[in-house]
C-alpha cells in the first residue's frame, strides 16, 4: 500500500518530525508514506494560482490510482469510510491545494474530499492527512491505536 500527499506547500521544518513520525509509523504496516511539497508562487489573484497549481499537480495524476483532492465540499467521512478508501486500492493519492484551491479543471480528475469543515493552515492539514492515513491503516490491521 502506498499513500501519496502532493502539497502545494512551503516547507515547514517544525513539522518535519511529526510528518516523518507518522511515515514510520505507517511502515509497521508495510505502507508507505510518500509526501511531495511543491513550492507556491507568489500569485495573487485566484485564476492564476489555480491555474499553477493545475500545472504543477497534473503530471502526478495517474491513470490507474484514485485521487482525492482535500476540498472544503468535499465528502465528509467518518475514520471507519476513511479506512475503506484505502482498503480498496494499492495506491492512493491525495492533493492539497494552495490559498486560493483547485480549479474545476484538475477537480474532474479527482474525488473531492473534505478533512473537517473547519479551515487549517496547509501544514496543519497535511499532518492531519497523515494521523488519518495511519489510523487507517491501523483500523484495517485491527491495530490497537484507533481505540
Amino acid at each position: 500500500m502506498t499513500c501519496s500527499i502532493y502539497a502545494i506547500s512551503k516547507k515547514t521544518p517544525e513539522f518535519a518530525p511529526l510528518l516523518a513520525q507518522q511515515q514510520r509509523a505507517c511502515q509497521q504496516f508495510k505502507a508507505t508514506l510518500e509526501i511531495i511539497d511543491i513550492a507556491p508562487k507568489d500569485l495573487n489573484n485566484s485564476t492564476g494560482a489555480q491555474s499553477f497549481y493545475t500545472k504543477a499537480l497534473s503530471p502526478y495524476l495517474k491513470s490507474n490510482t484514485p485521487a482525492y483532492a482535500l476540498h472544503p465540499a468535499g465528502k465528509l467521512c467518518d475514520s471507519q469510510e476513511f479506512s475503506q478508501i484505502l482498503s480498496a486500492h494499492a495506491h492512493v493519492q491525495f492533493f492539497i491545494a494552495g490559498a486560493f484551491g483547485f480549479s474545476q479543471e484538475f477537480l474532474k480528475h479527482c474525488i473531492p474530499l473534505s478533512l473537517s469543515p473547519l479551515t487549517f493552515s496547509h501544514a496543519l492539514a497535511k499532518l492531519i492527512l497523515c494521523e488519518q492515513i495511519f489510523r487507517a491503516l491501523s483500523l484495517l490491521n485491527n491495530h490497537p491505536y484507533h481505540k
